[in-house]
């Protein structure tokens, strides 16, 4: 009779500002120029309004640029649209990928992202890191977003085998302190550097030579 062996500790990652980079301004900017006129970046909570529920899939982009447009005062066809959200992106977060691959051999690597399809998919295309997730979670896919503990459960019942995450790093505290909230072992993301210091400081699931590959 053979062993089942256990599966890998897994180490759960938000997306934005932790493994890809964005500017938001893009965006604002491209639409200024549009306007003609100067155009504020929107504050947290109106960004949530307009987008929660996109990424929580619970409206099309089609209902939600009818809004954006009335509220510019033009109008943008979803391919306009989409183009320019996709340009936010800058490129991977420095060292990120290099942490990741290093760690890929004793852990299961797995995203927790509150995001919509056009991103999601362009993402994934676009950027060698996803290649080294072993899943996903992502909130137009769930009906759910952070800070829901709904789709942290749902991470750890698709991912955990019913433990908990050796680690949760984000950029956003509330989402570290809903982590916290069900047990979580979680800490407000940095940069790489701090990643992997807190990886190793946790030392689960990693030889006594892991610490020099993480070096």
């Amino acid at each position: 009779m053979t062993t089942q062996k256990p599966h890998k500790p897994v180490i759960v990652l938000d997306v934005g500002k932790v493994l890809v980079d964005y500017d938001a301004r893009v965006v604002v900017e491209e639409l200024s120029r549009r306007c003609g006129r100067q155009i504020d970046l929107p504050q947290a909570a109106d960004l949530d309004e307009l987008f929660s529920p996109v990424y929580e899939g619970r409206q099309s982009w089609k209902d939600t640029l009818q809004v954006l447009s009335r509220a510019l005062g033009f109008s943008l066809d979803s391919q306009e649209w989409w183009g320019l959200w996709c340009r936010i992106f800058t490129g991977e977060v420095p060292g990120m990928r290099e942490a990741l691959a290093e760690l890929k051999s004793e852990f299961r690597l797995v995203a927790l992202s509150n995001t919509e399809e056009v991103h999601w998919t362009f993402v994934l295309r676009t950027y060698p890191i996803f290649g080294l997730l072993d899943g996903w979670v992502v909130s137009y896919r769930e009906g759910l977003a952070k800070p829901d503990p709904a789709i942290y459960r749902a991470l750890m019942d698709r991912y955990c085998d019913g433990q908990l995450p050796v680690f949760y790093t984000d950029d956003t505290p509330r989402y570290v302190e809903a982590a916290r909230r069900l047990g979580w072992d979680a800490e407000v993301f940095r940069d790489a550097a701090h990643f992997k210091e807190e990886v190793r400081r946790r030392g689960a699931g990693r030889d006594s030579n892991e610490g020099a590959r993480l070096s």
